[in-house]
């Protein structure tokens, strides 16, 4: 078989000006199977788009503060995020989502802010009929750098029961400060914070890239201060605080099917629907027949027959005898 001749004699056929271009689509899309194929194609595509850009309760939301624990079980592995249902329906037990793991803290102005510590690219939901246990070892978001100078970071405002003993000089570390003044034993937003369970390598993961994130803008406040200075007064107004919490954010998949059936949103989940049924309603009233009477129903001006011509009088004048 010469496919050489066959591709030129498909090339050839082709339409060489745009008006032969136009006619040839115009030409296609009068079928109406071949607009209904279109159709459908737009749908889906338009249903991965609203599923990529929407913004619901559970897509990119953020979930939080939460205490991160180990596994208890070796049924579950790495890549295995374990929560209790009323973060996430049970419904979404199994299914695959893109898991970002959040460092979110008060800077030194009481600005809200937030850094991503770690991500789960293609982590299973696992969720829980109830609360998870509190084991040993969990991290809420306190874990504190050995060596970060205590100027260069900013605390949470605590409750000090007051005393008559003297009060001694800054530590130079933020650890010798924030064990003087017993940060750790009166910070209480970490009561409401709700336990979720991820591998033991994650959670350590977790808790280093968080001290790092503090020790590495120590570091530029450093270098920024023995330098030119320049930037030394935005990085000083912005340090980060050395307690703060956890917060979870998923990115589910933008398969129309998942959207439609499975989706934790209910919103997005009810306009991908009604995306289809307009779309369905767009294709009958194209399929359906031009002319015809609605739902098989003849007009009574048509059953009964041809109406009869119009009847023409005439006068005629009669002369007097």
């Amino acid at each position: 078989m010469d496919f050489g001749g066959m591709w030129e004699a498909a090339v050839s056929s082709l339409p060489k000006t745009w008006d032969a271009w136009i006619d040839l689509f115009h030409g296609i899309l009068e079928n109406p199977w071949t607009r209904g194929i279109a159709l459908a194609i737009i749908v889906l595509l338009t249903i991965r788009v609203i599923a990529g850009i929407y913004s619901g309760d559970k897509q990119g939301a953020e979930l939080g503060p939460v205490a991160i624990r180990q596994h208890t079980s070796a049924r579950y592995g790495r890549d295995t995020v374990r929560m209790p249902h009323h973060l996430m329906p049970m419904t979404m037990d199994g299914v695959s989502a893109t898991c970002k793991i959040f460092y979110v803290y008060n800077d030194a102005r009481g600005k809200r802010r937030k850094h991503l510590v770690h991500t789960i690219k293609q982590s299973t939901l696992s969720i829980s009929p109830v609360a998870l246990n509190q084991v040993q070892g969990m991290i809420v978001g306190q874990e504190v750098p050995q060596d970060v100078a205590t100027q260069h970071v900013c605390f949470p405002p605590v409750d000090v029961q007051d005393t008559n003993q003297p009060v001694p000089g800054t530590p130079k570390t933020a650890v010798e400060y924030v064990r003087l003044h017993n940060i750790l034993e009166n910070w209480t937003e970490d009561d409401s914070a709700v336990r979720v369970s991820m591998s033991t390598d994650v959670k350590d993961e977790i808790a280093t890239n968080k001290v790092a994130f503090i020790s590495s803008y120590s570091d530029r406040l450093t270098k920024a201060d023995r330098g030119w200075r320049l930037g030394f007064k935005r990085l000083h107004d912005n340090r980060p605080n050395v307690i703060g919490s956890y917060y979870l954010k998923f990115a589910f998949s933008h398969d129309p099917i998942f959207v439609l059936t499975r989706h934790p949103d209910r919103d997005l989940k009810m306009t991908a629907w009604l995306t289809i049924l307009t779309s369905m309603f767009a294709l009958i009233m194209d399929w359906w027949p031009q002319g015809s009477a609605p739902f098989g129903f003849t007009p009574a001006s048509e059953i009964a027959g041809p109406a009869e011509p119009a009847r023409t009088s005439r006068s005629v004048r009669v002369a007097p005898p």
